[in-house]
């Protein structure tokens, strides 16, 4: 049925804010007595918080429960994600100051009893560079990050893969949010790097909305031009259902998905909804599957259906797997199916980490236990997109938007 997982949905959104406010409540008090120390409090520090946080608030009560026409939505959600930066970017800071003002002071009585002129003056001079740093962070995150898209270019050897199908190309990417770009210009660059790299096969791994189906209209004419000769294939995400829309019934949700059906075919591409397709080079071939969402946590949709999927693969066939959700390969997939490849996206890497010299941090990694790259157990491989476009949070910082440029090769052992 295609009405469940709804409420587990929105569970998972109170619970994120209530950790959150539990983070902004420490913030708050570490705030107020390590920066105190320092002699850096300002009154103004005890109010702006609470107050960006109630017009955030306004905001996104406005986007859930009034009508808005889709462009002004937009605007709103626009509106609301600034907000949202803004907030997270004084909590941190006070969080950040506070702390410093705190280890700096340890043990000592207030900073005016204890401290010369010259050290209180340093004292208050990092304290202030620390606080600014996650505003500042925040702020390339929105004005240049999210909009930092790069390519990765991986190879992936197979064991199965038929001859014919060496070198062969997708170009795989994923969640791209379009409810979250006011404008398709935003996203032509990206357009322009896929015609370059002319891939033979294009992949889109879910979320194409954030919401409404509408919010896609205006990529169409830009996703058509696209070109693969071997196809333009594409999955259901978890926002791609109309779920997302409060107080939605049943039918408006039918509307909203026959809706997104019809722009995601007028753009060209194939959608795969719990079924595979065969492909062929040269006489040989291998099975596309794709399936609808599916997650280990309940509180995401669970609408894939990789049993009936797979009952249409020949045996003994090289098999991709499109699927939103990289924790339907770990949960369902991996060891259970002879799926060689398994293209996901969903975690976004929470849009925020470091990924340097071969060190990866993000706090994604204590949500998903695969959460952005390729993953590879045995014969079976999962590559997991950090995804094109962006939710909830419009920034993105060490974690940039990609496509994916993905080369098959025979397994050594094929050859």
């Amino acid at each position: 049925m295609l009405d469940s997982g709804v409420v587990f949905c929105y569970t998972d959104l109170y619970m994120r804010w209530a950790f959150l406010l539990g983070i902004w409540i420490l913030a708050e008090v570490g705030g107020y007595y390590g920066l105190r120390r320092l002699g850096l409090w300002r009154p103004w520090m005890g109010w702006i918080t609470p107050a960006v946080l109630g017009l955030l608030i306004v905001s996104f009560l406005a986007g859930r429960w009034i009508t808005l026409p889709l462009p002004t939505y937009k605007k709103l959600q626009l509106l609301g994600g600034g907000l949202f930066l803004l907030w997270l970017a004084l909590i941190l800071g006070k969080l950040v100051g506070g702390l410093w003002g705190l280890l700096t002071t340890l043990g000592q009585k207030p900073p005016t009893a204890d401290f010369s002129e010259g050290r209180r003056a340093t004292l208050q001079l990092l304290g202030g560079a620390l606080m600014s740093l996650p505003g500042v962070a925040l702020g390339y995150g929105y004005w240049r990050g999210r909009y930092r898209f790069r390519v990765e270019t991986i190879e992936v050897f197979l064991k199965d893969l038929p001859p014919a199908w060496e070198g062969t190309t997708i170009l795989h990417f994923s969640d791209l949010h379009s409810g979250s770009f006011l404008s398709p210009d935003a996203l032509r660059p990206v357009w322009a790097e896929i015609k370059a790299l002319r891939p033979d096969l294009i992949a889109f791994t879910g979320d194409w909305v954030n919401t409404f189906a509408g919010e896609l209209e205006p990529f169409v004419a830009d996703l058509a031009e696209l070109e693969a000769p071997l196809g333009k294939w594409a999955v259901w995400g978890n926002h791609d259902y109309g779920d997302y829309i409060m107080g939605a019934t049943r039918e408006r949700k039918a509307k909203e998905r026959a809706h997104l059906r019809h722009l995601v075919a007028a753009a060209g591409f194939h959608l795969l909804d719990n079924e595979a397709v065969l492909l062929e080079r040269d006489g040989e071939r291998i099975a596309l599957v794709g399936v609808g969402n599916w997650s280990h946590w309940r509180r995401f949709q669970r609408y894939g259906d990789l049993k009936a999927a797979w009952a249409q693969v020949p045996p003994d066939t090289c098999a991709i797997l499109l699927s939103h959700d990289p924790t339907h390969w770990e949960h369902e997939v991996q060891g259970n199916y002879p799926i060689a490849l398994t293209l996901s996206g969903h975690t976004h890497g929470l849009q925020v980490g470091v990924e340097w010299l071969g060190w990866r941090f993000s706090p994604a990694q204590w949500l998903f236990t695969y959460w952005a790259g390729l993953y590879r157990i045995g014969e079976q491989y999962l590559y997991v997109n950090r995804g094109l476009g962006y939710i909830g949070l419009p920034a993105r910082l060490g974690i940039w938007p990609e496509i994916t440029l993905i080369r098959l090769r025979r397994h050594l052992d094929s050859v």
